[in-house]
């Protein structure tokens, strides 16, 4: 009553607000506010059951994408199918688009479900006094939405009462109940009594008993309850028929509308694509005619499960006389009746032939007639299975929407409308259907093998120590494997603690005795202090300065080293133009400006030089970027140190290597240098991959690894060589994969 009179009052002094679409922020969601049965694809003169079979019909075929073979593709999405539902037809009270969007925010559940809400195919639980038929199914998609509230007052009360208004949509129904919330109490005590879960019930209050109370707050809250307490029961598959009473919704009568347009729609005389036929019983499908074609709910039963089993005794002999009785002429006369007979509903019957459809649904055993032990007459010959007379044809789509609904079985699928044709799996949701089927069978069977072993293992004599000895085989394979491992580790891991020990040696030779934890953090510290000042990594104040520096592992005679200082008349940049080696991270001189060269002590620095030190800094194992990093940020005057690559002279030929060690003229260590000088200089050679696939490449060796180029230029990676003694080297650590 408060927010009543403030929202009153509110609107006297403020006024009315504008309405603004913006406001709903989702372009689909404005577009189906501007016009909602433009939306579900009707036009403006469209009657409310034209919405209704324009829900119905989207809800299938978003149906159809994960359970049915393929139809038209749905309009919208089932979120905003409701949206465009309610809105046209006027089942929330929206004005504008800030109403729109209040409910969206506060009403979340009048736009949430799944399409399969619209089918009835949720069963009933038992309600004690409620008569309740256990074949008859309900939908999920029921919507309880508050309208407004009337005080009333009987004769023996001494106050009024108030009794709550609330609009009931149900499958595209509505209708209006008033409901006071003494009854709603009472409904919540006997849910309480027949379901596992109920959602929470609002407290009662006294104020309301003296006109104080938030009545529309009390109202909508009421109205939740009860669409809380359905979608929780349809969650599960089950409906409460009490419920439903409560609300006036004839469960009977909708399931009798939705169950008949419903199958109409996915109903056909031809092959769908992605299916094939599937046969029903005539006499399961007289009842269902009747249950669905009835003048009132109550007159005629649900058909119940389908049942099939006779029409499984029968094809045996159905096809035995089929084949024996029927000429080629008379097959293709018949194949061309079935193709233009409809399948479910049957062409009009004469009064000949009812009295006759009537005599034989009324004998159910009419395909296998038992015989008492005493009597003595002839077993009647069964009579062979005819379309139309004793099965039907019908498609895929049908089939599994009648199972889902009523139940029943088997699954009699042909591949023509002959239930003597041979047996056929659609490709479409058919096949998928059949696989999960099959997937689960075999897991279902795994897990009772597993069981029954398990039961045997603790029953039948001998069997445990059986078991007790594989067990104890199995632990020991595993303890093998793990030492196995944890050794293999151990062996690959020497090298890196023989780089770590060596490490530890060089800091605590100068005095840098920290862990390696440490060594990373100051290292980290100095890069972030580089890059936030420009310069290159120096120390911070009372740490020590950490660089990263690798052990050579191979001396290469012929490569000396030289040191270059340039000042700033070399500048403003440097006059060398520095690469990175096309198999590595080595960072080396491309070319040199002229006029540098031309200068004295700068006759050193030729093309092909591999940069060592920057300003006292050792960059050998670092990456390209960080090298070049380091120049960018060095103050002059830089000071440079290279290493100078071999020459022709410097190298002795392969073919003059190998006619020296024929003749045996060469001793072991000037074999080794030659051989390191030809791979420093680079080795052509034919590698063959792990795919067995050969190309050619160049094998190279610096100091510190051995390294050459891979098959495709994109992927050039860095191949270092371990086979060398750990005890006394660090390798850097190569830059990608192995």
């Amino acid at each position: 009553m408060a927010s009543y009179l403030y929202n009153s009052l509110k609107r006297i002094v403020v006024g009315e607000e504008d309405d603004d679409p913006s406001c709903l922020k989702d372009p689909v969601t404005m577009a189906l506010y501007e016009d909602p049965l433009k939306g579900l694809g009707l036009k403006q003169t469209a009657q409310p059951w034209d919405t209704r079979d324009a829900l119905r019909t989207n809800c299938l075929n978003l149906v159809a994408q994960s359970s049915l073979n393929r139809r038209d593709k749905p309009l919208l999405p089932h979120k905003y199918a409701l949206i465009a539902y309610h809105l046209a037809a006027k089942t929330i009270k929206v004005t504008k688009a800030q109403d729109l969007k209040r409910l969206l925010d506060e009403e979340p559940h009048l736009f949430s479900g799944r399409p399969t809400d619209m089918l009835q195919i949720l069963r009933p639980v038992h309600c004690a006094g409620v008569p309740t038929n256990s074949r008859v199914r309900a939908g999920a998609m029921l919507h309880v939405i508050y309208d407004d509230y009337v005080l009333c007052q009987d004769p023996g009360d001494a106050l009024p009462h108030q009794q709550y208004v609330c609009k009931v949509s149900y499958c595209g129904r509505q209708h209006f109940v008033r409901r006071r919330f003494s009854e709603f109490k009472l409904l919540h005590d006997k849910l309480q009594k027949e379901l596992l879960v109920v959602p929470g019930f609002p407290s009662a209050d006294v104020s309301y008993k003296v006109g104080l109370g938030d009545y529309s707050a009390r109202g909508k809250a009421l109205c939740r309850y009860a669409c809380r307490v359905h979608a929780s029961l349809g969650a599960r598959g089950m409906f409460s028929p009490r419920l439903l009473a409560f609300l006036e919704i004839d469960a009977a009568r909708v399931h009798i509308e939705e169950d008949g347009r419903v199958s109409k729609m996915l109903d056909s005389t031809s092959q769908v694509s992605g299916s094939v036929w599937h046969m029903v019983d005539e006499f399961w499908l007289k009842k269902w005619r009747k249950f669905v074609l009835g003048r009132a709910a109550r007159r005629y039963e649900p058909p119940g499960p389908i049942s099939n089993e006779h029409l499984l005794e029968s094809v045996a002999r159905t096809r035995y006389l089929l084949t024996e009785s029927l000429t080629v002429e008379e097959r293709k006369k018949r194949q061309k009746e079935l193709d233009e007979r409809a399948t479910t509903v049957p062409p009009p019957i004469r009064r000949e032939a009812r009295l006759e459809f009537d005599q034989r649904s009324a004998a159910v055993d009419k395909y296998q007639t038992p015989l008492d032990e005493d009597s003595k007459e002839e077993p009647v010959q069964p009579e062979p299975a005819t379309i139309g007379k004793h099965y039907r044809a019908i498609n895929y789509d049908l089939w599994t929407y009648w199972r889902m609904v009523h139940g029943g079985g088997p699954c009699i699928s042909r591949k023509t409308k002959e239930i003597t044709s041979p047996p056929a799996c659609g490709p479409g949701q058919e096949a998928v259907s059949r696989l999960q089927r099959f997937g689960r069978m075999c897991i279902s069977k795994q897990r009772r093998i597993a069981k029954f072993w398990n039961h045997l293992s603790g029953t039948a004599a001998g069997v445990r120590e059986v078991l007790a000895d594989a067990a104890e085989r199995r632990i020991r394979d595993r303890v093998d494997r793990t030492l196995g491992a944890a050794r293999n580790k151990r062996t690959e891991g020497r090298l890196r603690l023989a780089a770590r020990y060596t490490q530890r040696m060089w800091r605590s030779k100068r005095a840098y005795a920290f862990n390696d934890e440490n060594v990373k953090v100051m290292k980290h510290a100095q890069e972030i202090f580089a890059r936030a000042d420009g310069e290159v990594e120096h120390a911070s104040a009372g740490a020590p300065f950490v660089v990263e520096e690798g052990e050579r592992i191979v001396q290469v005679g012929a490569t000396e080293q030289y040191e270059i200082k340039f000042t700033e008349s070399d500048g403003p940049s440097l006059p060398v133009v520095f690469k990175r080696h096309s198999c590595s991270e080595l960072t080396y001189v491309h070319s040199v400006g002229k006029d540098m060269a031309m200068k004295k002590g700068r006759d050193q620095l030729v093309p092909d030089s591999v940069l060592l030190v920057v300003q006292s800094y050792p960059v050998s194992s670092l990456a390209h970027d960080q090298v070049m990093h380091r120049l960018r940020s060095a103050k002059w005057p830089v000071t440079l140190r290279f290493s100078r690559p071999l020459t022709d002279s410097d190298v002795t030929p392969l073919a003059r290597c190998l006619q020296l060690e024929q003749q045996g003229e060469l001793p072991d260590d000037l074999k080794l240098q030659m051989l390191k000088r030809l791979l420093s200089k680079g080795v052509a050679v034919r590698k063959h991959g792990s795919r067995k696939q050969a190309y050619d490449t160049v094998v190279y060796l610096n100091e510190t690894m051995l390294f050459w180029r891979v098959r495709s230029r994109r992927f050039e990676v860095l191949r270092c060589l371990h086979a060398i003694d750990a005890t006394r080297v660090h390798l850097t650590r190569p830059f990608g994969p192995l």
